[in-house]
């Protein structure tokens, strides 16, 4: 199976000192709430929002999952 690295979400959002709201809104989000709920494995993620979160923190896609 194949999951998103939550952990590393948060952290790599932490360290660039992005707010959730600045996030959301960078994914187009209407509200905060959208992308909260993906750092909390409550929303599933699109292979597009997979691809402009590793472009937002300059990370390869893989480093965001966790294969098990």
């Amino acid at each position: 199976m194949i999951h998103i690295n939550l952990e590393k979400l948060k952290n790599l959002r932490k360290d660039a000192k992005f707010s959730i709201s600045f996030v959301s809104n960078e994914l187009g989000y209407k509200t905060p709430t959208g992308y909260w709920l993906v750092e909390h494995g409550e929303r599933k993620v699109s292979v597009d929002i997979l691809f402009r979160l590793a472009k937002l923190y300059n990370v390869p896609m893989d480093e965001l999952l966790i294969v098990e």
